[in-house]
């Protein structure tokens, strides 16, 4: 004998009906098999109808659920719904058993029973569920969810027609044809491409994104341009990032309007030797001054004022958050405030006078600083230098200007080398600048350590760490900048090694935004802010607004609450900024590799080991690549390579064994 229930049941889980087949009830609690087979437990009054049916162990089961299954199929398929629903209204009969009663008449069972509310459930346009009765619909509302219907199915049919599209154009190499079908759907990738909110178009754009080596934005910029929707000469980089180098209306009205700063007839107006900067650089954040004392340096550092042309919340400022920073791409420059204020009325050009944050800090000649002050006031920048005429003033001049230039540099020095006493990291990494004009492509090496380039570094590192010292002295709110310290310490003469640097980069932490102040071990300082570039960093503005409102004795306009939310947005767009300038010059100097190095022997610096060969850096530009090559090679070692393949969109490069070039 055995304790096998054997009865069948159907159970309802909403509108689903489904066969169990019980083989155990005990306390009100029901074991059962589900119709695949699988074990379930459920409450005793869960259980719905009895099937006549019965088996007599659970190897009958499947057998007899599949005959039940077929025969509720052949009595469903039957079923004239339209014509229920017209004869139920005529007698209001919305109990399941009256209706299948009112439709199939003579004898029922419970498979007639359930087989009508099967129909009903997966119609569901003619009846709706409420408990165990279904309820007629209007004919209205029948009318309003055929339509809703129509609308669905129509935006299906469509996202099918898109999806497929898409699909087919993200791997076609030809010029696409849009036909009068898929052009709404063309029309809507544009739309998507320049901002507009699209879930629908979005979902796909990601799905099909997903399956190739493509960003959404990417893809749909290269789908777009095959469509001819794009010229093909339009800025990728740009249109990609979604940076908008023209300003709206609105912002380029606003910027024409403001007035050009003048000073006070009884101010003083202090003169500034020189501003160094790149030979393209339009906006000028800084210019310096230095003179040499009996004892020490009395050295002047101007930062640019745009603060005092710009009001919190106004029509510039709001744009300027929402840019966040000025982008430098290898194609063009996206700048943060338009260029009649940026470039113009709050540069610090030569010859103008213009309002500047200007920080005087006498220094000994050990470079200690024994006392500083910042102010606003009415500067005049006497003479632009590149770092390049920097440069050559600093190695042979005989100017006034070339003697300031040595004397900077003599005090940069002392302050580097404080500041590596106290910890500061001094990574020496190539660097290269990138420019693309007419389909020309100009790399140049940059000398981050060479004399110009270095003095500018160490006073705008002075005049943010004194801004921070400020503002913690005076208890301004502003936002400091602290970096604990490396995991383990790194020897100064490990940080200009590039196979150490790949490994000892892990060991850092990063920087973080704080409100209260901190060390920032990188740099070696007690405390550190920035506020030395506000025309091309929004942070940087907020910070010069906060310090200017304390130095006038005016409200600031900053809560803590407040600084820390702009800032966080500010900081984000940063990052996102940085993300795509590097992007972009990296895809661009794969066009330069293969443009003028692709059959030329490259030589490469061996980093790491990899499974697929070797981690390697392209030198003299400090780049990575993967290079093939035999399996003794070692870190350190430089080898002549050539180039294999080269994935300018990806911004990878693959190169093969040459020959070893030092052992």
């Amino acid at each position: 004998m055995t304790d096998f229930d054997g009865r069948i049941w159907l159970v309802q889980d909403n509108d689903h009906l489904a066969l169990v087949c019980v083989h155990k009830i005990a306390k009100k609690k029901v074991q059962a098999l589900n119709e695949k087979g699988r074990e379930l437990s459920l409450a005793e009054d869960k259980l719905f109808w009895q099937h006549p049916a019965q088996v007599r162990s659970a190897q009958e089961w499947p057998a007899l659920v599949e005959r039940i299954q077929q025969n509720l199929a052949l009595l469903r398929d039957d079923i004239d719904l339209p014509l229920l629903w017209e004869t139920a209204q005529d007698l209001g009969s919305s109990d399941i058993a009256e209706l299948a009663d009112l439709y199939f008449g003579g004898e029922i069972t419970v498979e007639h029973r359930v087989a009508l509310w099967q129909a009903l459930a997966l119609d569901g346009l003619y009846f709706k569920r409420r408990g165990k009765v279904w309820e007629l619909r209007s004919a209205a509302q029948v009318e309003e969810l055929r339509t809703q219907r129509l609308r669905e199915h129509h935006k299906a049919n469509t996202q099918t027609l898109a999806s497929d599209w898409l699909k087919a154009a993200a791997v076609s190499q030809k010029t696409l044809l849009v036909d009068e079908s898929i052009t709404p759907f063309v029309e809507r990738l544009e739309c998507w491409l320049h901002g507009d909110k699209d879930k629908d178009a979005e979902t796909l754009i990601h799905e099909v994104a997903d399956s190739s080596s493509l960003s959404p934005r990417e893809l749909v910029f290269e789908v777009l341009q095959k469509a001819g929707r794009i010229p093909a000469d339009a800025d990728r980089d740009v249109i990609v990032a979604g940076l908008k180098p023209e300003f709206s209306a609105p912002v380029q009205e606003a910027a024409l309007a403001i007035a050009a700063w003048l000073p006070d007839p009884a101010q003083t107006i202090h003169s500034l030797a020189f501003s160094i900067d790149d030979d393209d650089t339009r906006e000028v954040d800084d210019a310096l001054h230095i003179e040499r004392l009996t004892d020490g340096w009395r050295v002047w550092i101007g930062i640019s004022d745009p603060a005092c042309l710009l009001s919190k919340g106004d029509v510039l400022d709001r744009e300027a958050m929402r840019r966040g920073t000025t982008v430098y791409l290898p194609t063009q420059t996206v700048l943060m405030l338009p260029e009649p204020v940026s470039c113009d009325l709050a540069s610090l050009s030569v010859g103008v006078v213009r309002s500047s944050v200007v920080i005087e800090v006498n220094l000994d000649f050990q470079g200690q600083v024994r006392d500083s002050r910042i102010s606003r006031a009415a500067v005049q920048v006497e003479q632009r230098l590149s770092y390049q005429e920097a440069d050559a003033l600093i190695a042979d001049g005989h100017t006034d200007c070339a003697h300031r230039l040595r004397e900077f540099v003599q005090l940069a020095a002392l302050r580097r080398q404080q500041r590596q006493a106290e910890g500061a990291l001094s990574f020496s990494r190539p660097e290269y600048k990138i420019k693309v004009q007419d389909d020309q492509i100009d790399v140049t090496l940059i000398d981050r350590d060479s004399p110009s380039r270095a003095l500018v570094a160490e006073c705008m590192i002075l005049a943010n760490h004194l801004a921070g010292k400020y503002a913690q002295s005076h208890q301004v709110p502003i936002i400091f900048r602290t970096q604990e310290a490396p995991q383990e310490p790194i020897p100064l003469a490990l940080q200009s090694d590039p196979v150490a640097f790949s490994r000892l980069r892990k060991l850092i932490k990063p920087s973080a935004l704080s409100l209260a102040p901190g060390a920032h071990s990188g740099l070696g300082l007690s405390v550190y802010t920035q506020f030395s570039s506000p025309l091309r960093r929004f942070a940087d503005l907020v910070m010069q607004r906060q310090l200017d409102a304390h130095l006038n004795g005016d409200t600031l306009p900053y809560t803590q609450e407040e600084l820390f939310q702009v800032l966080a947005t500010a900081e984000h767009t940063a990052r996102e900024s940085r993300t795509i300038e590097n992007e972009a010059k990296k895809r661009w100097f794969m066009f330069y590799l293969k443009q003028h190095w692709q059959d030329k022997p490259l030589p490469v610096l061996i980093l790491d080991v990899l499974k697929i060969g070797y981690k390697v850096e392209m030198q003299p530009w400090g780049v990575d690549a993967v290079m093939n090559g035999p399996g003794h090679l070692q870190p350190g070692q430089r080898v002549m390579t050539q180039i294999e393949r080269i994935r300018p969109k990806a911004g990878q490069a693959r190169l093969k064994y040459g020959w070893l070039l030092s052992a």
